[in-house]
């Protein structure tokens, strides 16, 4: 959402979600005045009062994001990303329930090339960088049995990742693009309410086209696919994720390919009975997307 929306919609929402969480539970941050550290230490606490092994992580943390490769964080926000999808078939995380955790040394080679497309997106996009490391705090590293990695509602606030080796620096600043507007969606969801009767989406008449992968998926899915789409496409777009010239993408499809994708899954999407099924906020989250891809289709 930070293209569609612009950073301060994100920031707002962050906002709105968090301070709601401290209210609920009668908890009360103090920052000396100082906005941003307020806002952080909000979020922190909602995300640590969702998932307990994050306040081992953050209070700790030199700087964001932080990645946690070893120890009792890693194995149980391993279970917690485990337990997130359970019942669900699309990403299986039990793939590395059981695996090794990292040593320093292996963390370190598993973070550099995370690092660089920070360092990157730091220089050409600074308020994705600010926004990112609010938003994302914590990298848990984890090998994935042939994924890249992934975020979950249930899990906010960290990525689970496990870089390709074939991957370019482009390939990872736009991973890290891709999740990030998973985790705004998460919190746009929280905010506004997204979904009329969750029990219908999964219904075989309501399955769409998604825009990235191409397969029928329920419309929950399929709505994170369009945004993610969307998102990547004016990042590219605006310059904010530099491709050098020959450059070749291993991570998302060319920006022709990735494009029809996504007008297409539109299509389809705009063919449901999406009053039925949605909300007012993803609808008109969807018709902006087609809005700013139709400007896109004619520049």
């Amino acid at each position: 959402m930070i293209s569609l929306k612009g950073p301060q919609s994100v920031v707002e929402t962050l906002y709105v979600v968090s301070s709601a969480h401290a209210t609920k539970t009668k908890q009360d941050v103090r920052a000396d005045g100082d906005a941003l550290a307020a806002l952080r230490a909000t979020y922190h606490l909602m995300i640590s009062d969702m998932q307990p092994a994050l306040r081992d992580v953050l209070p700790a943390a030199d700087s964001f994001p932080v990645p946690v490769g070893s120890g009792a964080a890693h194995s149980g926000l391993v279970k917690a990303f485990i337990g997130s999808v359970a019942g669900e078939d699309s990403v299986d995380y039990d793939i590395f329930a059981d695996a090794e955790q990292h040593t320093p040394a292996a963390l370190r080679a598993k973070h550099a090339p995370v690092e660089a497309a920070l360092a990157e997106i730091e220089a050409h996009w600074p308020e994705f960088r600010s926004l990112y490391e609010l938003l994302v705090p914590v990298l848990l590293y984890a090998p994935d049995g042939g994924l890249a990695g992934g975020t979950a509602s249930t899990v906010l606030g960290v990525l689970w990742l496990d870089p390709k080796g074939h991957w370019n620096n482009v390939d990872i600043q736009e991973f890290l693009l891709h999740e990030f507007v998973h985790h705004t969606l998460f919190l746009e969801e929280r905010r506004h309410g997204f979904y009329k009767n969750m029990g219908l989406l999964v219904e075989d008449r309501y399955l769409t086209r998604s825009a990235i992968r191409q397969d029928r998926r329920p419309l929950d899915k399929v709505l994170h696919s369009i945004v993610v789409g969307t998102e990547v496409l004016l990042a590219r777009h605006e310059k904010r994720i530099v491709h050098p010239e020959g450059v070749e993408l291993s991570l998302h499809p060319a920006s022709d390919e990735l494009l029809a994708g996504v007008l297409t899954s539109l299509d389809d999407v705009f063919a449901l009975p999406l009053g039925e099924l949605l909300r007012p906020r993803p609808i008109e989250i969807l018709e902006l997307c087609r809005e700013r891809l139709a400007a896109i289709s004619d520049s």
